[in-house]
């Protein structure tokens, strides 16, 4: 009776804090989310949230009500991105997330995680992530050189949570023909433009090919898929990918030290004039137990199932 007691109390008293933050977050999603009919509806839901006390039971508690409300957002969009930030830990070079990550390239050889040759000469490229180009190019070019003379390739993007885009847009320049200008164009609030391919610096890679993907697969490595699939260049095996598409602004400060990223814009590619976000990538052919083995038959000829 006595937590009862207290909760009561916390409701009545609310949390005033934790509201400003709320309705800072909505404005932030109101003035700049993308689709803007999506927004007015995302931003009511989180003034509800503030209304109904959402979190008034992690009141006092910023770490937990920042991983409570970016779990709803999620659910809105994967691509939201909301923290606290400790400012003085932000002086330190060690607590920046991006250079932490670029850190990791390193040991994980800028997420070339496997190249081979299989018997029958079928290639074989496994990519965890999508690291910048300047740390990713040579480990791409090297990778791409070995199965260039190949007769057809299986892309790994199992597990991939995406990465740098241009790193993406130069892997998807590889495998299609020169005069293809772009695969996609991105809309936002200020209108649809252009996003032309980057040039090729890459060896390019004319044999037949087929990308696997998972639930995992997400944003760049859903863009390759994706992409190349629609062109009718690959053959997607696997399991629906995790359909996240939108595109981030730069992080924005809100109120009491919180920052959030909003999803602005929206790619929309040029033949299928639609996107991957919340559908995820459809797999042509689902995977089964052992999608290489699957990809491998099908490039041989021996399988179209």
């Amino acid at each position: 009776m006595g937590a009862e007691i207290v909760l009561a109390a916390m409701l009545l008293a609310g949390c005033p804090q934790q509201a400003e933050v709320l309705e800072s977050t909505a404005s932030a999603i109101e003035k700049n989310y993308y689709p803007e009919a999506e927004a007015k509806l995302i931003a009511r839901s989180v003034r509800e949230w503030a209304e109904r006390n959402r979190y008034i039971d992690a009141c006092g508690d910023w770490n937990a009500f920042a991983e409570r409300l970016h779990k709803d957002l999620d659910a809105y969009n994967g691509h939201f991105f909301l923290e606290r930030v400790d400012k003085e830990a932000k002086k330190k070079p060690e607590a920046d997330w991006l250079m932490a990550w670029r850190a990791e390239a390193v040991p994980s050889n800028a997420g070339v995680r496997e190249v081979r040759v299989f018997e029958g000469n079928v290639g074989y490229i496994r990519l965890s992530t999508f690291y910048s180009w300047d740390m990713a190019k040579d480990k791409l070019r090297n990778a791409l050189a070995l199965v260039r003379d190949t007769e057809s390739l299986i892309l790994d993007l199992r597990q991939n949570g995406g990465g740098d885009a241009e790193t993406a847009g130069r892997l998807v320049r590889a495998f299609l023909a020169d005069d293809t200008k772009a695969v996609q164009r991105i809309a936002g609030r200020d209108g649809t433009k252009d996003e032309p391919l980057p040039e090729r610096d890459t060896p390019a890679y004319r044999g037949k090919l087929a990308v696997l993907v998972d639930r995992r697969s997400a944003s760049a490595s859903e863009f390759v898929a994706y992409s190349l699939q629609a062109a009718r260049r690959a053959t997607v095996i696997g399991s629906r990918s995790a359909g996240a598409a939108s595109l981030l602004d730069e992080p924005q400060p809100l109120v009491h030290g919180f920052e959030i990223s909003v999803p602005n814009a929206s790619p929309v590619n040029v033949v299928t004039g639609k996107n991957w976000e919340g559908g995820g990538v459809v797999p042509d052919i689902k995977g089964g137990d052992d999608p290489v083995y699957l990809a491998r038959r099908l490039l041989d000829g021996k399988s179209s199932e």
